[in-house]
């Protein structure tokens, strides 16, 4: 991003998420004027902070109404609102205007993408390095076969086995049978 659009876009931190929807309105301008599209062709997708997880943006894409948006991780964009707005939303919003623009045929991270990223001045890469802790921690439950050692299920497995659905143990190829709760 250029240096004036950078101070303008990260002046007021105090405010992340209105400053994201500014940038938002900004880079989608910016790709109007790179690529000649009109407003109508490349409207300002609505954006909503409700992004949990590791994931610091996402792209709503729809196929059918032709409406999309961007989701945007609130807990990151607070502790790192400059990487965000410098990084993320760009990225982000790359991603609606080459769907806009080119239909399912454009690869997510592909040429396209490459190329608008270049153009807006961020480097293209497809994921962030921000610091992202998981929102939750799925536990794991013990089950046997015949190695010597247990295998692990996470909790949605473990539902998923109480419920019917066997599951094989990649090494011997017995199927995995619940161990009793130590205790």
């Amino acid at each position: 991003m250029a240096g004036a659009e950078q101070q303008r876009l990260d002046l007021d931190d105090d405010d992340p998420q209105a400053r994201a929807v500014e940038a938002t309105a900004h880079w989608i301008m910016r790709a109007r004027e790179i690529t000649g599209a009109s407003a109508a062709r490349l409207p300002v997708p609505a954006v909503r902070f409700d992004l949990r997880g590791r994931a610091a943006g996402q792209a709503i894409l729809s196929r059918r109404r032709g409406d999309c948006a961007i989701r945007i991780n609130a807990a990151l964009l607070a502790s790192h609102p400059r990487e965000m707005l410098a990084e993320t939303v760009p990225h982000e919003v790359a991603h609606v205007v080459i769907h806009r623009l080119c239909g399912r045929r454009a690869k997510p991270h592909g040429a396209e993408w490459k190329a608008l990223m270049r153009a807006f001045g961020v480097e293209p890469a497809p994921c962030h390095t921000l610091p992202a802790e998981p929102t939750r921690r799925l536990t794991r439950h013990r089950y046997r076969c015949r190695c010597d050692e247990p295998a692990w299920l996470t909790s949605i497995r473990h539902k998923r086995a109480q419920a019917g659905t066997t599951y094989l143990c990649r090494q011997c190829g017995e199927t995995l049978v619940a161990a009793p709760e130590a205790g």
